[in-house]
C-alpha cells in the first residue's frame, strides 16, 4: 500500500473553532494546508457525536492560491489506512491540476477501528457520506471566504478502500462529480467479505447472518452497497447522472476480485452510464506507473494522472466538467430502493445524511379483477387512466405476488453463470428440418445450485461471422410437468407434440431449455436454507439466470428474447415476465386460469406455492394475486394464451376472463393487439395448429416477419 509523506511540522495544525465558521458546529475553512475536524452523521455501532478529519491542500499550499480555475478533489485512503495511504498524493494532485486536493479520515480510518475493531466494517456508506460532507466543507467554505472557484470541475479517487469509497460517494451524490476513479477498490459487500466465507477474497468485515447480532447485516444494507445494483443504477441514470466513471483494476487482483471489476462495467454500461475501465494486464507493466496486475497496481498518485489526467486537466479538449447543479444545491432526496425498504439520501441540510426507511406491507386488494384502479394507503380508490397510474398498480401487483411466491432474490444473488457443456451433438436432416446443434450444460443459478440444460443452436449461427446484424432471437423453453424435464422440449424423451424448443431451432431460433427445480436433472429438495419460499420462485429465479446465459451468447440479439411455455411452463413462463423485462414476447399454453376457478390446493406443494396454504388457508378470495393481474403486469409486451377447450386442468372460461380483463390495461397502452388468445377444441395439449400459430406469433414479434403458412410445425 501507498502512503502519503507526513505533513510539514509548520503547516499542520487542527482548528475545532464551533460556532465561528460558515454553520453552527463547522469550523472555518483554513488559510493554509491543514487539517480541521468536521461533524458527522451518528455511527449506530458507538451512538453519539461524531467528528471527521479533513486535510486540505491548496494549489500552492495556502487559501490565497485558489483561483477562478481551481477545482475541489477528494482523494480517498485505504481500508486499515488514514490520512492519505494509499491514495494519491494531495500535495502532486493540487500542483498538477489546480485543485484543492481533500483526504478525509472517514468512519473506521486506522488500523484500530477498520481492521481490528469489533465492530463490522461499513464498506463505503457511512463512509461516503463522510467523504461527501467533507467535499460540501470545503465547497462552502470557500463560497463564505469570497473565493472564485470552478464548481463544475468537483472530482474523487481513491485506493483499494478509497476506491469504494469513491464510487459510493458518486452513487449517493450522482449529479456532483465531473469524474471520479476508482482505483482496485471494492464494488460490492459479497458475502466472502461480508461473512468472510471462503469465495473471491480474504477480506473479513465481520458482519454477521444472525439478526439477534449486533452485527447482523441485512440484505438492504448489503444491496445498497453494491454498487453495480443494476435498479440503483438505473436511478442513477434517471436523475441525471453524468460524472466518468474510471475503474483501474488488475486483472491478477484476488484482494478486490476482478470478476467483481468486469461485473459492474458491464451493469454500469447496461445502464448507461458513462463508464471507462482500464484493467491492467502484464503487457502495461512499466516500472513506473504500473507495477502489479494484483491488488497494489503501482504508482497511484501516477495512475490518476496517467489514466484520467485529459478528464482533469483544468482546461483541454477532454477536460470533465459537471453540467447542472450539485446534489449539494438541489436539496432534494435521493431514494434506493431495496427489498425491505429504501435507503434515502436527504440534502436538507445542504451535506447529505442517510436513513433506511422500512416499507410498509403491501396494499391489500380485495378484487384483483378489475384493473382499473389502485389504492392508496387509506384505502381510496383511484382509477387507472395513463400508462403511469398503471405503474402505480403495477408495483403492487409485484408487492402481492411475492408474498405468496417469497421475496425475488436480490441482484447480489448472481454469481458468475460459469457455464459448463457436457456434450454437444449434431442434428442434420432427415432427422430435422436443419441442421442444429444441441449442447448439453450446466450454469450457476446461485451460490448453492447448478441448474442443468439444452442449448439448441440453427448450424449455420455456429459458423456465421457475428454481428449486430447478424445476430437471432432467442426463446427461453419452458417444460410441463414431466419426469424427464427438458429432454421433452427439445424431443429427446416425452410427448413428441411438445418438442417446441427443437422445432423453434429448425425455424431459426436459438433456444434454451432448463430444467424446473425437482425434474428432470435438476435434484432439489426445496428447503428453506436454499433461500427461497416457494418452488415457484426458485424456477423464476433459474429462467431469469437462463435468460442471463441467452444474452451472454454473440449470436443471440439481446434485446429479442422470447418465452414458451406448455402447462407448468406456462405459468412458470408468466411468473417470470412479470419479473424480467427482458423477456420481449410470452406465450403460455395451457398454464393458467381464474384462480376462483381452479383447484387452489394444487398449487401448495412445494414444487409450487405452500404459502396459498399455510398463510392464505387456500382461499382463492384470500390469495393476493390472481392471472388477471399478472397478464396486465406483462403489458405491453406481446402474451399470447393457447387455451384448450377441454383442458382439465385449467377452466378454458377462467382463461377468458383473465383476457379480457387483461385486455384493458393493453389498451391503455394502446398495444390491444399484441394480446391474443387461441382456443382450440381439445384436451390439456399443445395441438399442433396451434403450436404453428404460437411458432408464428413469436416470429412475428421476434424477427418482425409475417412468416407464410405452414403445415409443418
Amino acid at each position: 500500500m501507498d502512503s502519503c509523506r507526513p505533513f510539514l511540522v509548520g503547516l499542520l495544525f487542527v482548528l475545532t473553532f464551533v460556532g465561528r465558521g460558515f454553520a453552527q458546529g463547522w469550523p472555518k475553512l483554513p488559510v493554509q494546508d491543514a487539517a480541521v475536524e468536521i461533524p458527522a452523521q451518528e455511527w449506530p455501532q458507538r451512538p453519539g457525536p461524531r467528528t471527521v478529519r479533513v486535510l486540505i491542500h491548496y494549489p500552492s499550499g495556502s487559501l490565497n492560491g485558489v483561483t477562478p480555475q481551481t477545482g475541489i478533489m477528494l482523494t480517498l485512503h485505504n481500508w486499515g489506512g488514514t490520512d492519505c495511504v494509499g491514495t494519491a498524493d494531495p500535495r502532486e494532485l493540487a500542483r498538477r491540476l489546480n485543485v484543492v486536493a481533500v483526504c478525509v479520515n472517514y468512519l473506521q480510518s486506522g488500523r484500530a477501528d477498520s481492521i481490528d475493531g469489533p465492530e463490522p466494517y461499513d464498506h463505503g456508506y457511512l463512509q461516503s457520506l463522510d467523504a461527501l460532507r467533507a467535499l460540501w466543507f470545503v465547497r462552502e467554505g470557500l463560497k463564505s471566504q469570497g473565493k472564485t472557484f470552478r464548481d463544475d470541475r468537483l472530482f474523487c479517487t481513491g485506493g483499494s478502500g478509497g476506491g469504494n469509497v469513491t464510487l459510493m460517494a458518486n452513487k449517493l451524490a450522482p449529479r456532483t462529480f465531473a469524474c471520479v476513479i476508482d482505483m482496485c477498490g471494492m464494488k460490492k459487500l459479497s458475502d466472502d467479505i461480508a461473512f468472510h466465507l471462503p469465495g473471491g477474497t480474504d477480506l473479513n468485515a465481520r458482519w454477521s447472518r444472525d439478526p439477534r447480532s449486533k452485527n447482523f447485516l441485512s440484505i438492504d444494507e448489503q444491496e445498497l452497497r453494491f454498487v453495480g445494483h443494476p435498479q440503483h443504477l438505473a436511478a442513477m441514470k434517471q436523475l441525471g447522472a453524468t460524472s466518468k466513471i474510471v475503474v483501474v483494476q488488475g486483472v491478477d487482483d484476488a484482494t478486490c476480485p476482478y470478476a467483481d471489476a468486469v461485473e459492474m462495467v458491464e451493469l454500469m454500461r447496461h445502464a448507461g452510464l458513462d463508464v471507462e475501465p482500464k484493467f491492467v494486464t502484464k503487457a502495461d507493466l512499466d516500472g513506473k506507473v504500473f507495477t502489479s496486475t494484483g491488488h497494489s497496481l503501482g504508482n497511484r498518485t501516477q495512475i490518476v494522472l496517467t489514466v484520467a489526467g485529459r478528464y482533469l486537466a483544468p482546461d483541454g479538449k477532454d477536460s470533465r466538467r459537471r453540467t447542472g447543479p450539485t446534489d449539494f444545491d438541489r436539496r432534494e432526496s435521493l431514494r434506493y430502493r431495496t427489498t425491505n425498504g429504501q435507503f434515502v439520501i436527504a440534502y436538507d441540510a445542504g451535506y447529505p445524511v442517510g436513513r433506511f426507511e422500512p416499507a410498509p406491507p403491501p396494499i391489500e386488494y380485495r378484487d384483483h379483477h378489475g384493473l382499473l384502479y389502485w389504492l392508496d394507503r387509506e384505502g381510496g380508490r383511484h382509477a387507472v387512466r395513463t400508462v403511469e397510474d398503471w405503474q402505480t398498480r403495477r408495483q403492487h401487483i409485484v408487492e402481492n405476488l411475492q408474498l405468496a411466491m417469497g421475496p425475488l432474490p436480490s441482484p447480489l444473488s448472481r454469481v458468475s453463470l460459469d457455464v459448463r457443456v457436457m456434450e454437444e451433438v449434431r442434428l442434420d436432416p432427415p432427422r430435422v428440418a436443419r441442421s442444429v446443434i444441441r449442447q448439453k450444460l450446466t450454469f450457476q443459478s446461485d451460490a448453492n445450485d447448478r441448474v442443468p440444460a439444452y442449448l439448441l443452436i440453427p448450424a449455420e449461427a455456429i459458423s456465421a461471422k457475428q454481428g449486430s446484424s447478424t445476430r437471432r432471437p432467442a426463446v427461453l423453453c419452458l417444460h410441463q410437468t414431466t419426469a424427464v424435464g427438458k429432454d421433452e422440449p427439445v424431443g429427446i424423451r416425452g410427448d413428441p407434440t411438445l418438442k417446441y424448443a427443437l422445432e423453434l431451432a429448425e425455424r431459426g431460433f436459438i433456444t434454451l431449455a432448463p430444467d424446473y427445480p425437482s425434474l428432470g436433472e435438476h435434484a432439489y429438495d426445496f428447503q428453506p436454507e436454499r433461500g427461497y419460499v416457494s418452488g415457484s420462485m426458485k424456477a423464476v429465479w433459474d429462467n431469469i439466470r437462463a435468460v442471463d446465459v441467452l444474452q451472454s451468447l454473440a449470436a443471440v440479439d439481446p434485446a429479442r428474447i422470447g418465452c414458451i411455455g406448455h402447462s407448468l411452463g406456462g405459468h412458470s413462463a408468466i411468473f417470470t415476465a412479470v419479473f424480467e423485462p427482458r423477456l420481449k414476447v410470452i406465450v403460455s399454453s395451457c398454464g393458467f386460469t381464474n384462480l376462483h376457478k381452479d383447484d387452489i390446493p394444487s398449487w401448495t406443494g412445494p414444487r409450487y406455492m405452500p404459502r396459498i396454504a399455510s398463510v392464505f388457508q387456500n382461499d382463492p378470495a384470500r390469495v393476493p394475486f390472481d392471472f388477471h393481474e399478472l397478464i396486465g403486469a406483462i403489458a405491453p409486451r406481446p402474451f399470447l394464451a393457447c387455451a384448450a377447450m377441454r383442458d382439465s386442468d385449467f377452466d378454458v372460461s377462467g382463461v377468458r376472463d383473465v383476457m379480457q380483463a387483461a385486455k384493458t390495461v393493453y389498451e391503455l397502452y394502446r398495444a390491444a393487439a399484441d394480446l391474443a388468445a387461441i382456443y382450440p377444441e381439445a384436451p390439456h395439449s399443445f395441438p399442433n395448429p396451434t403450436r404453428l400459430e404460437a411458432y408464428a406469433f413469436l416470429e412475428r414479434h421476434l424477427h418482425g416477419t409475417t412468416p407464410q403458412k405452414e403445415n409443418r410445425p
